[in-house]
């Protein structure tokens, strides 16, 4: 056991495996439209072929765009395709490192550079996981291994978007896919001294709205009768809906939510065990703590906010107003009922409004096969971590892939402290050691038993 009580990693292989890792963060692939940074996506690239040579004589890698890339590994006799996923582009340093950003550096038991947790080590884990049982002669008996990484998801970019039509132009579906997402964390639950490894079953959507206005004046600005203009009425009704949202659209524990607490409850001292145990009970009393935590208010409800409202005079005195509405929800058939009732809100002011973008992942079962074997291995490599799904309140690349999945799981096998956790985005970004090799094991296991 290590000194966090998990599995004994394959310490033998550390060394080679962080200097595969840093080799990996060194390459600033920082994705950039412009194409500035082609050179060091292709390094990075190069990296991967020469560092993982079985990878590169026995699957077929298949480009999308600019560098989304996945690996796709025949196996014996496959009955189901399965995808593990994590993607390659990081977001570009800020103040506050202690180390460059960019030059992977070893430092008191941990390794520190952008990308080692978001998302470079799963990658690289993925990536070995599959190399090692190659080496060892594993057939991959009943599946297809794909292997995905997208060069842009940081920007909400085209690549996994891409790699989705591909799959579906081709017939392929997935039975299972596991993205980043989740990870190993502590002291998010309240009551729970242990650390959880959460497993996000479902994300937050996106759909986009533009609400406009717009109205003809009739003889000269000066001598019209007066009424309100169409960035007055777009105003008053920007502020009735973000006034009355909360009303449009009320909280509730999702089932996925609901059972992010109940399965923390053993692990839970009194009185959060007797509260979250009763959690239909004392519902309205934790929905009214949780709605003054903007992180956990997003996980019960959906939110509206308004963006880049602009007004325009056309010739012939043509004046119009717009604004962006941007809704995220936790079920679609709720934002579009509460959807409903904007709408009747925006006839009062004259606005129509259009959905520009539909960004929706269907939620999955976490009674199913796939969470519940995820679950055993969980359960199996840390021991003494609490094990539950989860909703995630950001985005990742696997909602792109909802119509050729059946099952979509975001967990990377992450030990993160709460400072690493803070170090997400921000400075001095670093990675345990051990843990690297934790990841290589987990990965190992998940497409043994998957």
């Amino acid at each position: 056991m290590t000194q966090n009580g998990h599995k004994n990693s394959p310490s033998e292989r550390l060394p080679e495996y962080v200097r595969i890792l840093s080799e990996m963060v060194n390459c600033k692939t920082v994705f950039d439209e412009k194409g500035e940074n082609k050179a060091e996506f292709e390094k990075f690239y190069s990296v991967i072929e020469e560092n993982f040579p079985n990878l590169s004589r026995n699957a077929e890698r298949i480009t999308f765009g600019s560098g989304c890339f996945a690996y796709k590994i025949s196996g014996a006799n496959p009955e189901k395709n399965v995808m593990i996923m994590s993607h390659h582009d990081v977001v570009d340093s800020c103040p506050g490192w202690e180390t460059d950003a960019f030059t992977a550096t070893e430092k008191d038991g941990f390794l520190f550079g952008r990308g080692t947790i978001d998302t470079k080590t799963p990658l690289f884990a993925e990536l070995m996981a599959a190399e090692e049982l190659l080496a060892e002669g594993y057939d991959f008996p009943g599946i297809n291994l794909w292997i995905g990484s997208s060069n842009n998801e940081e920007c909400s970019g085209d690549g996994m978007v891409l790699a989705a039509e591909y799959f579906k132009k081709n017939g392929i579906h997935f039975e299972t896919v596991l993205d980043e997402g989740g990870a190993i964390t502590e002291g998010m639950i309240p009551g729970v001294k242990c650390k959880s490894a959460v497993i996000a079953v479902h994300e937050k959507s996106r759909h986009r709205f533009i609400c406009r206005t717009s109205e003809n004046s009739v003889g000269h600005g000066s001598f019209s009768k007066k009424t309100a203009t169409p960035a007055e009425n777009l105003c008053r009704f920007v502020a009735k809906v973000s006034t009355k949202s909360g009303k449009i659209y009320k909280p509730a524990f999702s089932p996925e939510v609901r059972a992010t607490f109940e399965r923390h409850v053993p692990y839970m001292s009194f009185p959060m065990n007797f509260l979250f145990g009763n959690i239909g009970i004392f519902a309205p009393v934790i929905k009214k703590i949780m709605l003054s935590i903007p992180a956990a208010s997003a996980m019960l409800t959906t939110s509206v906010s308004f963006t880049a409202l602009s007004t325009e005079t056309k010739p012939g005195a043509q004046k119009s107003a717009e604004a962006t509405m941007y809704l995220r929800c936790i079920r679609e058939d709720d934002l579009y009922r509460g959807l409903e009732k904007i709408k009747d809100i925006a006839k009062k002011y004259n606005i129509e409004i259009e959905e520009t973008l539909r960004d929706y992942c269907r939620p999955t079962d976490f009674n199913a096969e796939p969470f519940r074997k995820t679950e055993a291995l969980l359960h199996e490599n840390f021991p003494d971590v609490a094990v539950a799904p989860f909703l995630l309140t950001a985005g990742t690349d696997a909602r792109r892939l909802t119509d050729v999945a059946d099952n979509i799981l975001r967990f990377a096998p992450i030990d993160l402290s709460k400072s690493q956790f803070a170090s997400i985005h921000g400075a001095n970004e670093c990675i345990s050691i051990n843990n690297i090799g934790e990841c290589v094991r987990f990965y190992k296991d998940f497409i043994r038993i998957i």
